[in-house]
């Protein structure tokens, strides 16, 4: 439970950790004893899309600025159904006192404040995902585990080297000469015998990036790195102009060279996406639990967001589909109407909707 402005927000945990859409709910109160209302925009953390999903079995916090955050576990579920990471969320309240978490590209790179923030978008280094679905090489692969399992944006699929030997590698072709902001790699457990922490759990290995293939520059060395840390992440101290980033094994814990999401960062020379002008948003008559919309593609769009909410300027859920015009948001609330817009994104940015009611 957290007090804000005179409120008493008392927070559970929605069951199914193995689901991707694994939230937590809010009930409000005057009281800390209560009676407390079901919040309208629940669940008021969720994220049930995108490289990694859910947004569960959470905890709300102050920092020391005043800025809120909710820390929740995300869900894996590949080797144990209940395998998970966390998750990192900045939280508000709007002048309603609606307490909401921001989930919205939630696996994206976030700048973590040093003062009090003033409005959530100041935490957006506004940049995009480049290696969605790019053309890539390795060193080698399982049958099971092909290159492309690793730029599907999908943490549950990896590519698998061969081995786990130095100089195993992975590459992407980015398409064209890109600015290069942050690189994050994300290693996957394959063949892994360890039982424990008896041994020492870091992975060893270098990213390089070219813009011909030919000459390579060092973005991270981490060769002789001893922290054991499995989603490594790299800012670059001076943004790179690059085409090409490659990954190097030197050393894996156990198992096999394994990498389920090879994520870069930046921007791209192109333009950005058109507007999604209008779309429908149909509800289903035999379970209003669920409303399907569908929208036509836009050029230089990778993806879009579906922001969702209660009331047209509450849109404080948020849905990430690749490549799909059209998608089923389930498990919503039978008696709620809800408003619905598309932002459009692409290597070059995100160009918002207008907001829309459901029929």
């Amino acid at each position: 439970m957290n007090k804000y402005n005179g409120k008493y927000y008392y927070q559970y945990a929605g069951p199914g950790t193995e689901f991707k859409s694994y939230g937590d709910g809010v009930y409000v109160s005057d009281s800390p004893l209560g009676p407390f209302t079901y919040a309208s925009n629940n669940p008021f953390s969720a994220k049930p899309a995108g490289f990694i999903c859910g947004a569960g079995h959470g905890s709300t916090f102050a920092d020391r600025y005043g800025n809120w955050w909710h820390i929740a576990t995300m869900t894996i579920s590949v080797k144990h159904a209940f395998e998970r990471r966390l998750g990192l969320f900045p939280v508000g309240f709007d002048k309603d006192g609606t307490m909401f978490s921001y989930d919205e590209f939630g696996d994206y790179p976030l700048i973590m404040p040093n003062h009090k923030y003033t409005d959530v978008t100041e935490l957006n280094p506004g940049w995009s995902l480049l290696s969605y679905h790019k053309k890539a090489e390795a060193s080698s692969f399982l049958n099971k585990n092909p290159v492309e399992y690793a730029f599907d944006e999908d943490i549950r699929t990896y590519w698998s080297a061969q081995t786990g030997n130095k100089d195993e590698w992975l590459s992407v072709d980015l398409g064209s000469l890109c600015t290069v902001n942050a690189i994050q790699v994300n290693f996957a457990e394959n063949n892994t015998q360890l039982l424990g922490r008896d041994k020492v759990l870091s992975h060893q290995y270098r990213v390089e990036y070219s813009i011909d293939k030919l000459i390579w520059k060092i973005a991270s060395d981490k060769t002789t790195n001893t922290e054991d840390l499995t989603h490594q992440y790299v800012v670059m101290s001076t943004p790179a102009k690059a085409r090409y980033i490659k990954v190097t094994n030197v050393r894996v814990p156990d198992g096999t060279f394994a990498i389920s999401g090879l994520r870069v960062f930046g921007s791209g020379t192109g333009l950005k996406p058109t507007k999604v002008a209008s779309f429908n948003a149909l509800r289903d008559s035999k379970d209003p639990r669920s409303i399907t919309l569908s929208w036509a593609k836009q050029a230089h769009a990778t993806g879009y967001n579906i922001r969702y909410g209660s009331e047209k300027g509450k849109l404080y859920h948020s849905y990430q589909v690749n490549d799909a015009t059209s998608v089923t948001l389930r498990s919503l609330d039978k008696d709620q109407d809800y408003w619905f817009e598309i932002d459009a994104f692409g290597e070059n940015g995100v160009t918002p909707g207008d907001a829309k009611m459901s029929q």
